[in-house]
């Protein structure tokens, strides 16, 4: 049997994720909590310190206690698109591209695309936001030879609509690898963030159903309203 604690903790966040807490809404009274739950105040303030370490709620001293904004969630075992995934959760998402080349893969490039050295790339540098908010920076290279038509308008909404509606592709999957990375002084002027803070560097790779490889992309992740979600199975 849990403790009481951290069954209050999990009701009140389902309460939040449901949306009968919602943000920015203020929480009840620590006496009302104590009523509700039929529990002490020692046992409800451990349970509101486990939504205060999970970002669900912060305390301001001589106002309240306060519901935040839910995180976008990056569901790492399905690919879906920047645009699409914030989108679904009730959020506001925008790109704005900084950089856009045409250039020669270098070594690693090149490797992850399947490409000779002499092959054309695109290299397309964005913001990814979130209401407004920097949350990504993304370095993503592509093959010209697929994308001849590829530009800074459609890099400035979804790629991946581009790929699938415009271009008639069928995207089939991406591998990915997480690594903790510290930011560069240049990334971290984008981000809002400070050099040498600890973010999540993302590399992946897209394929298409035939099996090519149709981007390269290193995505660095602020993690202020995004969190990584992955669901592993025993077999």
């Amino acid at each position: 049997m849990k403790p009481k604690y951290i069954d209050i903790a999990e009701r009140l966040e389902k309460k939040i994720k449901d949306g009968e807490l919602q943000p920015k809404s203020m929480l009840p009274k620590e006496s009302d909590l104590q009523e509700e739950f039929s529990v002490s105040r020692v046992t409800i303030r451990k349970s509101l310190q486990i939504l205060v370490d999970n970002n669900l709620i912060s305390r301001t001293r001589g106002s309240g206690t306060y519901v935040n904004d839910l995180k976008a969630q990056h569901d790492a075992l399905h690919l879906l698109g920047f645009i699409e995934e914030v989108s679904k959760q009730g959020k506001t998402p925008s790109s704005q591209v900084i950089k856009f080349e045409l250039k020669k893969p270098n070594e690693q490039v090149a490797k992850q695309l399947n490409l000779s050295p002499n092959d054309d790339t695109y290299e397309i540098h964005r913001l990814r936001c979130i209401n407004d908010e920097p949350e990504i920076y993304e370095v993503t290279h592509m093959p010209a030879m697929l994308f001849p038509d590829l530009s800074i308008a459609i890099m400035n909404g979804s790629k991946y609509e581009y790929i699938e509606n415009s271009k008639g592709l069928k995207i089939a999957k991406s591998s990915q690898s997480v690594k903790p990375y510290l930011l560069d002084a240049e990334t971290a002027s984008y981000l809002n963030e400070s050099e040498a803070s600890p973010i999540l560097k993302v590399e992946s790779t897209g394929y298409l159903e035939d099996g090519r490889a149709f981007e390269y992309t290193v995505n660095y992740f602020r993690l202020h309203q995004y969190s990584f979600e992955f669901i592993s199975t025993r077999t």
